[in-house]
């Protein structure tokens, strides 16, 4: 017993540690080892509404010596950390730099206009004693392009330049930018699916800027030209989605040369010397170590006398084997849940989105649809568990909770004391792990994001209370997707069993996701136009506004399914029912996923 409890110590110092010094690094990279200051700002609004923007301040920045100032505007799925390259980028090279979260992003208010919010900031950051006056940088990416277009509407005389990232789509639909006179840069993705679908390939969307930017000429990307008076450049970027531009070398120093092009930089380092890439990579490991945690916080816990008693015998059970079993398996775990993706979570976004009845209860659309489609792979596996009760029922075997991995061999009452016990593992771990992720960003101003896979936020109220039906969708999905535990055959050692199981049972969960990603977006890349493998539908009947369903916004909780089910999978086999791993997990996972997704009002 003392030795388990050795391990138990052992597992959670370790993944603490690891999760501590990828802290360090992360805000060593973040702030240039400290020469720069992150902070989260608390704004108000123009109706009182508030504001949350995050603002980086390097040490050259001060009321004698005023530096350039850049107000980043994130898309409209991201929040104020989505761009923390960029930020990290510009703050080191001497730029003060303001990365708001806008409606429905991160902590500000998702009922007051976008627009309304990032004039507000703009404003702001143009007050500060220590930047350079009416010299406004605007960086947007993706719906952030037309926002940026509103704040140069607002603010026209205080905007020194404006650099649109990813969106000549946006900036089309905005009405174009003849409007503008300030430095104006716009940085194409090549193999952008909303080019694609909007305006069409590369060459047509370097006719459309052309035609919008009216200088009688037809421009020719990575060229340089006046425009009354104002520098002029269209850049295409090759290699690169509509959703990497955080994590696209390229693209970061793009954004870099052209914001040097035209401020004379504080401190003078290349466009090509950048920090975030060993910054991502700390970052990855941070949100694959949060997983660990996670495990080894409950693990811990179960350690105590309290808890412990919610543990019952591992049941035997027999393995799987054949091929049959693992066709079956893969047919309604992969291939199934892959092709209905797109169909159900486009209905399902169309159908509980903004101003409908269910979006008062059911805040986050693209949410949405993934909660459909998980609804509909936890009916699937519930008539997969009839089908398996009647067939028992049929050669006289009687089914106990262990079939269900409910509890103990021969149990057949549920002893509501355990998940009773869960629930409250789940509530001491969630405190821990968001105060901890609560200290990172008050203390250092860092979160946990690797590119668009993981997303460790500090959570807001609001949040919390938006998250409860999600928390209890996911729990129910995961509930009854696990009470079917998959066993594999022995190899002798029950600890490499176990971690086998947990990686079998981690792939398969995270695998339609993963592989329609990797069609979609790794063929798209390929194809290198914007054209999409997997066909848009026309769920709108606008024949303009087709959809992908929540297909976009699915990185991050391909992960999560992942590792949420290897840490059940690996509480499961130490301590015999899912009571334990999948109540701490579904509040775990409502929590982070809702932290990171766009919310209506």
């Amino acid at each position: 017993m003392k030795e388990k409890n050795n391990h138990a110590v052992r597992f959670f110092a370790l993944s603490l540690a690891i999760l501590l010094v990828c802290t360090v690094f992360i805000w060593g990279f973040q702030s240039n080892w400290g020469q720069v200051s992150i902070q989260r700002l608390y704004l108000t609004g123009q109706d009182g509404s508030t504001i949350s923007t995050l603002i980086y301040i390097p040490d050259n920045a001060t009321d004698e010596t005023p530096a350039p100032v850049a107000v980043i505007m994130h898309g409209r799925s991201n929040h104020a950390h989505s761009n923390d390259t960029w930020s990290m980028e510009l703050a080191r090279r001497g730029y003060v730099v303001l990365s708001p979260d806008l409606q429905g992003g991160g902590e500000s208010d998702p009922s007051v206009d976008r627009a309304s919010q990032a004039v507000t900031v703009t404003r702001y950051a143009n007050s500060l004693s220590y930047v350079i006056p009416d010299q406004v940088n605007l960086i947007g990416y993706s719906a952030g392009t037309e926002t940026c277009l509103r704040v140069y509407d607002a603010e026209p005389d205080i905007i020194h330049s404006v650099c649109e990232v990813f969106g000549p789509f946006m900036v089309q639909m905005g009405g174009g930018f003849e409007q503008v006179n300030a430095n104006f840069s716009i940085i194409k993705s090549t193999a952008d699916q909303y080019d694609y679908f909007m305006i069409g390939d590369p060459a047509a969307c370097t006719d459309a800027v052309s035609e919008m930017a009216g200088l009688g000429v037809d421009i020719e990307p990575g060229q340089d030209y006046d425009r009354n008076g104002y520098l002029f450049r269209y850049s295409e970027i090759d290699g690169t989605l509509h959703q990497t531009g955080n994590i696209s070398g390229a693209t970061i120093e793009e954004i870099i040369s052209f914001v040097q092009a035209v401020n004379e930089s504080p401190i003078d380092i290349p466009a090509n010397e950048t920090q975030w890439v060993p910054q991502q990579l700390f970052s990855g490991i941070a949100c694959v170590d949060m997983m660990f945690l996670l495990a080894a916080l409950i693990n811990l816990l179960m350690q105590n006398g309290f808890f412990a008693s919610a543990a019952n015998a591992v049941p035997q059970k027999k393995p799987q084997k054949g091929a049959k079993a693992w066709v079956l398996d893969v047919l309604f775990s992969i291939v199934i849940p892959a092709l209905i993706f797109v169909y159900v979570s486009a209905y399902v976004m169309l159908w509980t989105g903004a101003g409908t009845p269910i979006s008062k209860v059911l805040t986050s659309t693209n949410l949405n649809g993934i909660m459909g489609w998980l609804l509909c792979l936890a009916a699937i596996g519930v008539v997969r568990m009839v089908f398996r009760a009647r067939k028992a029922k049929a050669a006289g075997t009687t089914l106990t909770l262990a079939d269900y991995a409910l509890g103990g061999p021969g149990e057949t009452k549920i002893d509501w004391t355990k998940p009773a016990k869960g629930l409250l593992i789940g509530l001491i771990c969630v405190v821990f792990l968001f105060s901890w992720l609560w200290a990172a960003e008050g203390f250092l101003g860092i979160n946990y994001q690797v590119w668009n896979l993981s997303t460790y936020l500090k959570i807001s109220p609001m949040r919390i209370v938006r998250a409860i039906p999600y928390i209890l969708i996911i729990f129910t999905v995961m509930f009854l997707g696990n009470m079917g535990q998959r066993v594999l055959p022995s190899t002798g050692n029950a600890r490499k069993d176990m971690w086998i199981a947990v990686a079998v049972n981690t792939v398969m969960t995270a695998a339609a996701l993963a592989i329609l990603l990797i069609i979609q977006y790794g063929g798209s890349m390929i194809i290198g136009t914007g054209e999409t493998l997997i066909p848009q539908i026309d769920i709108y009947g606008t024949g303009q506004n087709t959809s992908c369903g929540a297909l976009d916004f699915a990185f991050g909780y391909c992960y999560m399914m992942g590792g949420t089910t290897g840490v059940v999978t690996y509480l499961y086999r130490k301590y015999g029912n899912i009571w334990i791993g999948t109540i701490p997990a579904a509040i775990f996972c409502g929590l982070v996923t809702l932290s990171g997704f766009t919310l209506v009002a």
